[in-house]
């Protein structure tokens, strides 16, 4: 029963936060990005499961819906009777119609970002408050955000910062200014572009990682074989190059089956039990819409690899040999903040 693996418990960096480390990604919860969103009453079910089978750490963003994802955490975890549940939300990043994704780094949104999700949560205080970036070019640099999230943190309403899709160099300046907690981005045995410079300096700054879509947007499982699976109003059909490869991705991912059937479990466990073998520091954030998928996805807890197994993975399945960007438009993420990067 999935219920019985332990979950083991993490510190998001310095910030005295701590939890469970196999996490949930709302993200899918709300409609405006993946078709085909639950009623609030399956969603909630499906948020208390999770609570029962061990999550602690649900993350979520103003963004998701907008708005109404950070409402749906607080129908389902009334402060009085779920204490214990860290939630983890963002800001910076909002959909504008007409001009897609557009960021808003500045002091001001910053606080009544947060003044927003306070009110939407309905907690005093914010577990995990993250940058969604990258900063616009013309926007004032990612130190000059942090000096307000430094006077939020001072002012009890935040416990922890976290940045998400920001460079390596804009983890350093920002760390300058305020302890980071936690570094929000995409790792999965698909998607290792964040090992060659993020990840290392976020060890060495002591700053712990969410790692979101660690089963590649559900390609990993195995279960998605053909793009007509997806809806057409999903954002995966269209901002998402890895399915348009998918016969070639899929090679990949039998591979990963083959190995998961040797040791007993589903290309799902596997692939997140590599996510979570990365380090003690390593908070993974599935989402799914299904009870039975969060069943199987807490099953990972079980599925132990040695360092050979790990190699044996790494080897099966070389992320260069994945076909196709993890989104359609790479600027939106950490890619598009090498450009700014020096920009202060």
């Amino acid at each position: 029963m999935a219920s019985q693996h332990v979950n083991p418990l993490g510190a998001l960096g310095k910030s005295g936060v701590s939890a469970p480390r196999l996490g949930y990604g709302c993200m899918s919860l709300s409609n405006n990005l993946y078709a085909g969103a639950p009623s609030e009453e399956d969603a909630i079910k499906l948020l208390r499961r999770a609570y029962e089978l061990g999550v602690r750490l649900f993350n979520t963003s103003d963004l998701y819906g907008p708005y109404t994802n950070e409402q749906l955490l607080a129908a389902a975890f009334p402060a009085s009777a779920y204490p214990d549940v860290v939630f983890a939300t963002k800001w910076g990043a909002m959909f504008v119609p007409g001009a897609g994704i557009v960021n808003d780094n500045s002091r001001e949104n910053c606080r009544k970002s947060c003044e927003g999700a306070l009110s939407r949560l309905q907690r005093p205080a914010l577990d995990l408050f993250t940058y969604r970036g990258p900063p616009s070019a013309s926007a004032a640099g990612i130190a000059d955000t942090m000096q307000e999230c430094k006077l939020l943190l001072a002012e009890g309403k935040i416990r922890g910062v976290g940045l998400s899709e920001v460079s390596a160099e804009q983890v350093r300046q920002a760390a300058a200014v305020v302890p980071i907690a936690a570094v929000e981005l995409e790792w999965s045995l698909f998607t290792r572009d964040a090992e060659d410079e993020i990840i290392p300096t976020c060890r060495e700054l002591g700053i712990s990682i969410l790692a979101y879509s660690p089963l590649s947007r559900g390609l990993l499982t195995g279960t998605v074989r053909s793009a007509e699976q997806i809806q057409e109003s999903d954002f995966r059909r269209k901002g998402f190059p890895r399915l348009d490869n998918l016969d070639k991705n899929l090679v990949l991912v039998d591979r990963v089956a083959a190995i998961a059937g040797r040791k007993g479990c589903t290309p799902g466990q596997l692939a997140l039990a590599w996510v979570l073998s990365r380090g003690a520091d390593v908070f993974p954030i599935p989402g799914t819409r299904s009870i039975a998928n969060l069943e199987q996805n807490m099953g990972a807890l079980a599925v132990a690899l040695s360092a050979e197994e790990c190699k044996e993975l790494e080897e099966a399945v070389p992320a260069d040999q994945v076909v196709g960007d993890r989104y359609a438009h790479m600027a939106a993420t950490f890619h598009g903040a090498k450009g700014t990067a020096a920009h202060h």
